[in-house]
């Protein structure tokens, strides 16, 4: 009997940026029709493997790196034209969606047929065949439409459409899948899997990176684990279970702590902020409390709508349903003055967008919030505003400490840190915070944490939404999960560990079952 070649195999693959070593001596291979998880903590090197695979990266040289290919060797370092040429295929976190584009067009940049750049095109052609493909997927999308004017549920299923789309015949492919049930809905998380199901029974490996370890046990057939740069497992799916590879990939024991019930509200004081099924685009009837002087973490996995919770309470979004109280008054936020004028104030996740004005200076940014308090008779008070941006900058470590310095020209910590005394500035009863220290390098992370204990201390209610676990127990009194749109707990972490909250976080109810279903349907095929 003939043993067929892995799909693919690599061995002795490192990767190192600026002496730090971020990949150490990996080595795997992949079987033909095999579903194959990808797991690790963030930092563990899974996104630089995946990178190195799609040419992005090189390995480093001189370490005996090798990478095979349905049994053939492949000169590393790739690049991306012969990855694609080699029969692999990725679905980033980031879809690689243009949304000024067609539904059409952006899955013909994947499924062109070599036609030349410059050849006319064939409008007729190329939407029958979207239509085929979005059709196949049981996909109610029109092709001509915009993808910018699509939900997030449908831009996802729209690039795994292409994804498989593109899986090419006649060789052993490998799709590699980044995350992609984060913003799902159930029944495309069903479309996703019977779309796996289909590839790997024509023999494709499929490469599922997934935070959602329920998900994992239920679909993957092999499950690879990386810890700090180092393969630590490669294991068959046969009695593994979420503590077990929570613990492979943290390196500690699972510590169990307890989660209060939802909400966790309390009697001694009114509430900072009381929120009450709140309903969204993606939140269904979301509960919590925020008492003052509280930090109150909010995290889940991708797509589980910390932004979009951050964005109602700050009058950015209006909810389809719920109730908002800010110190026992009923709210109604119709826009964000609405809810700075009831002391509710937010930084927002993008900073660029949203954040800051990068070509104002940092003296303009500063007072924009509240023009008043530095003017005089009608006009700003040129003086009076200097004065005020000079204390902000010295108050907040604002680098280098130039009012007149544009904020473009400020590095990424240091535009955070305007953003944030801009919203300090207007004494908000509750602080909204997205995920405040995301690209931003350590001295500035701290400084906003600094911040954080201080108005804590002060007595202002702190949502702090983030994907950063050390942040959340560094920062937050109570964490609440949602998965979904959904509360799943709420954690006080006085009595909860990293590891019990990565766990929680890590549990996906929605995509599970659809995934069960999935892995019970093949299970029956192959008997």
């Amino acid at each position: 009997m003939t043993t067929r070649a892995p799909a693919l195999e690599v061995r002795g693959l490192s990767k190192s940026f600026g002496g730090h070593r971020v990949l150490s001596d990996v080595g795997f291979a992949l079987r033909p029709g095999a579903v194959t998880a990808l797991l690790g903590e963030n930092g563990s090197g899974k996104s630089t493997l995946v990178k190195i695979l799609a040419g992005v990266h090189a390995p480093d040289p001189g370490t005996g790196a090798g990478l095979w290919i349905g049994g053939e060797p492949v000169r590393l370092p790739l690049d991306p034209a012969r990855a694609r040429a080699a029969g692999l295929r990725f679905l980033h976190q980031d879809l690689g969606l243009v949304g000024e584009l067609t539904v059409a067009d952006n899955l013909a940049l994947a499924l062109s047929d070599g036609r030349r750049a410059l050849a006319p095109v064939d409008r007729r052609a190329e939407t029958a065949r979207a239509a085929a493909l979005l059709g196949a997927f049981g996909l109610d999308i029109a092709a001509d439409a915009f993808v910018a004017d699509l939900a997030a549920s449908e831009r996802g299923m729209l690039a795994i459409a292409r994804v498989f789309g593109d899986v090419p015949a006649g060789r052993q492919p490998v799709v590699v899948l980044d995350e992609p049930t984060a913003a799902l809905s159930a029944a495309d998380v069903e479309r996703l899997y019977t779309a796996v199901r289909t590839v790997t029974a024509r023999g494709v490996s499929v490469v599922l990176i997934s935070h959602r370890l329920e998900e994992v046990l239920a679909v993957a057939d092999q499950i690879l684990v990386l810890r700090d740069g180092s393969l630590v497992a490669d294991q068959p799916n046969e009695g593994l279970t979420v503590d077990g590879l929570v613990e492979q990939m943290t390196g500690r024991p699972v510590d169990r702590g307890g989660a209060a019930p939802v909400p966790a509200g309390t009697d001694l004081a009114e509430p900072a902020l009381r929120v009450r099924g709140l309903t969204g685009a993606r939140l269904r009837g979301v509960d919590l409390d925020i008492m003052p002087g509280e930090v109150l973490g909010v995290t889940g996995l991708v797509g589980c709508g910390r932004s979009e919770l951050c964005r109602i309470v700050g009058g950015v979004q209006r909810p389809t349903a719920g109730s908002i109280e800010v110190a026992g008054q009923v709210q109604r936020f119709r826009a964000v003055a609405d809810a700075v004028a009831a002391g509710v104030v937010g930084v927002p996740q993008n900073r660029h967008e949203h954040g800051v004005l990068l070509r104002m200076t940092v003296r303009e940014n500063l007072t924009l919030g509240d023009l008043r308090a530095v003017s005089r008779r009608g006009a700003i008070d040129r003086r009076h505003e200097r004065a005020e941006a000079a204390r902000l900058i010295g108050e907040f470590d604002i680098r280098p400490p130039d009012p007149e310095a544009v904020v473009g020209s400020l590095s990424g910590g240091n535009q955070q840190k305007v953003a944030l005394a801009r919203a300090v500035r207007l004494r908000p009863r509750v602080l909204l915070l997205d995920e405040p220290s995301q690209g931003i390098d350590v001295g500035a992370r701290e400084s906003i944490a600094a911040t954080v204990r201080r108005l804590r201390q002060d007595g202002v209610g702190v949502l702090l939404a983030t994907s950063d676990l050390d942040e959340l127990m560094d920062l937050a009194d109570r964490v609440l999960v949602l998965d979904r749109g959904l509360a799943a707990g709420v954690h006080d972490l006085s009595r909860t560990s990293r590891d019990t909250l990565f766990r929680a976080i890590s549990s996906s109810g929605a995509a599970t079952a659809a995934a069960t279903a999935i892995h019970h349907d093949r299970e029956a095929a192959i008997q």
